[in-house]
């Protein structure tokens, strides 16, 4: 018998499967290309897809599910990553894998990749992205498993808006590779070697350090204890809630499986209210 890989998320409903969910996204495969490493923390993988429609791929800080894992009679193991970027020309898109040391199923199958690898996936979701509001400056406050989708951001940057970015992450290489935009203001939070990421210091004391923070949008992405701090403090210092785009991308001391299987069952219990997705707050989730 085929023993039960504790990665994989069953949906014993098909809730998953429904259009509320689905919402246009695709089932698709991506083939490697090739695997590089630009950084010592990020593993780059470039594949080659074929959309059905490649306008939905374009715009920047789209999200993908890509199925790491198949284990027999299960659901894939998926992990949501950020599109670097997309080539509607060659049908290329980019994904980059912050590189842990754990035995995490994302990180064998990164090990494992190879050119014409296929990868099952799931996309494009859009993503927020910081917007111009008036007379606002735009604030983007973010960790290293956000930079892919800084990247995106930054390349597609509204000309005439205003803007800075506090960027914490140990490589300070993945932190000049970012774009700079006219206007925009970038600041490297350099963690020292050995320190854990989601210390709830760096980005905390920037977003403290915002001056007038009723005069801002903010686009927040991180651990999600953190994240949701860094929210409550702006809330509190001013910044409207119309205002505040903040993402819980992963949560320390917890797998990104028993994360998505508290999503799940959140989702589960809005949608037996007759709500929908819109009405899932990732951010205030119970974990």
């Amino acid at each position: 018998m085929t023993a039960s890989n504790s990665e994989s998320v069953e949906d014993r409903s098909g809730i998953l499967e429904e259009d509320d969910h689905m919402r246009g996204m695709e089932r698709i495969a991506m083939e490697v290309v090739r695997v590089t490493y630009p950084f010592a923390s990020v593993a780059r993988v470039t594949g080659r897809i074929a959309p059905l429609d490649p306008a939905p791929w374009m715009p920047p800080n789209q999200a993908v599910r890509i199925a790491v894992e198949e284990p027999a009679g299960q659901r894939p193991v998926v992990r949501v990553y950020t599109i670097r970027s997309f080539d509607p020309v060659t049908s290329q898109v980019e994904i980059d894998f912050v590189i842990h040391e754990d035995d995490s199923p994302a990180m064998r199958w990164l090990r494992a990749a190879k050119p014409g690898t296929v990868l099952p996936m799931i996309g494009p979701r859009q993503h927020f992205i910081p917007l111009p509001s008036g007379d606002k400056r735009a604030a983007i406050f973010a960790d290293e498993t956000a930079i892919p989708a800084v990247y995106a951001i930054l390349k597609a940057w509204p000309a005439g808006l205003q803007g800075e970015a506090w960027i914490e992450t140990p490589d300070h290489a993945a932190f000049e590779e970012l774009p700079r935009p006219e206007g925009v203001r970038l600041h490297l939070l350099l963690r020292p070697a050995g320190v854990a990421p989601g210390s709830g210091k760096y980005l905390i004391g920037a977003a403290k350090a915002l001056p007038d923070p009723a005069g801002w949008t903010v686009w927040a992405a991180g651990e999600r204890v953190e994240m949701r701090d860094l929210r409550n403090h702006l809330r509190g210092a001013g910044v409207a809630r119309a205002d505040l785009q903040v993402l819980g991308y992963w949560k320390k001391g917890m797998s990104s499986s028993d994360l998505d299987r508290a999503r799940l069952a959140e989702y589960e219990a809005l949608r037996a209210e007759g709500l929908t997705l819109e009405n899932v707050g990732d951010i205030d989730l119970p974990v």
